[in-house]
């Protein structure tokens, strides 16, 4: 892999695309509480490894609190998979660690070990990015429903981000958001990105739909894409009025976590670069196959790229 240096952000560079989202330090156990895995993680991490994978090297630059201790590994990290790390910037001393345990039934609970307030004291605003790009390729948001008011900080700073970006923003919803009483404020917020990210279980759970494609009628409006992650079923796309099934790539699946969001990051990436959805989508069903196969975020360089780019011409499209 090349060398670079701490961050690549400056006018001289092409516009990266931006992950905001949480960098953790995964703890994963096993239903027998065995820990299997301890590991790099968070929703930042898998969606900057997903993008990276798509795109050229260090074209990706993550945004996320560090705590000071953790901040020289996390560096080398995402170095190791050409994502630039300039956009971590320090709270505290330790980043936050989220413990994983399995279920026989093969859900998973998660939890803060150090509380949900250190948690927040990390959350990367738009406003703390401390590398200043003039312009975005596009931006990976992740987050719930600030509720309008003093609190809502988050998505107050999004249309100023939105105008800094020359591509798409695109949201993947947290879960905690996807309830009824939260949908007219998700149609609100949606309305201020370009792509709307979310798997078939929130989505039943937001629209009060169990059928995909009902709800995925109710959340695609005109200018909205619309990205619905079905698991082992694929996912469903809709865009410019259309809706497609997307499949599945060919693989193994070892551990799902951070699947989701590698899809999320692939598919802003792919799709900033070419703004042909359906292409992102098989591109992001690949990128999101290599890193289910294994535990932990896949190393990212040429050759992995490559598999990736090999894997999205397996992925199968129809209408839905």
């Amino acid at each position: 892999m090349s060398e670079t240096p701490e961050s690549l952000a400056g006018p001289e560079h092409q516009d990266p695309v931006a992950v905001f989202s949480h960098v953790v330090t995964d703890e994963v156990y096993t239903p027998d509480g065995r820990l299997q895995a301890r590991t790099v993680g968070g929703a930042g991490a898998y969606a900057a490894v997903g993008a990276s994978l798509v795109a050229s090297a260090w074209r990706t630059l993550i945004v996320s609190g560090a705590g000071a201790a953790d901040r020289r590994r996390l560096t080398s990290w995402f170095r190791e998979r050409e994502i630039d790390p300039g956009g971590l910037f320090e709270v505290g001393d330790r980043s936050p660690v989220t413990r994983v345990r399995y279920r026989p039934d093969g859900e998973r609970a998660e939890d803060s070990l150090f509380g949900d307030a250190h948690f927040a004291a990390h959350t990367p605003y738009p406003s703390r990015m401390p590398v200043a790009p003039k312009r975005l390729a596009g931006a990976y948001l992740f987050h719930g429903v600030d509720v309008p008011g003093p609190g809502a900080r988050f998505w107050r700073e999004v249309p100023e981000l939105r105008a800094r970006c020359a591509g798409p923003v695109l949201w993947e919803i947290a879960a905690d958001a996807c309830s009824p009483r939260h949908l007219p404020r998700v149609l609100e917020l949606a309305a201020l990105t370009d792509v709307l990210s979310l798997n078939v279980a929130e989505a039943a759970a937001l629209t009060g739909h169990g059928d995909p494609l009902d709800a995925l009628d109710l959340l695609g409006r005109a200018g909205l894409t619309v990205v619905l992650r079905c698991g082992p079923a694929g996912s469903l796309v809709h865009h410019d009025g259309e809706r497609v099934r997307v499949g599945v790539a060919p693989g193994r699946v070892v551990d799902p976590t951070g699947g989701g969001n590698a899809y999320s990051g692939a598919f802003l990436a792919a799709f900033a670069a070419s703004g042909d959805a359906m292409a992102a989508a098989r591109l992001a069903a690949s990128a999101a196959a290599l890193v289910i196969a294994g535990y932990g975020a896949p190393g990212v360089g040429e050759a992995t790229r490559a598999e990736v780019r090999r894997g999205a011409v397996a992925v199968p499209t129809a209408a839905a």
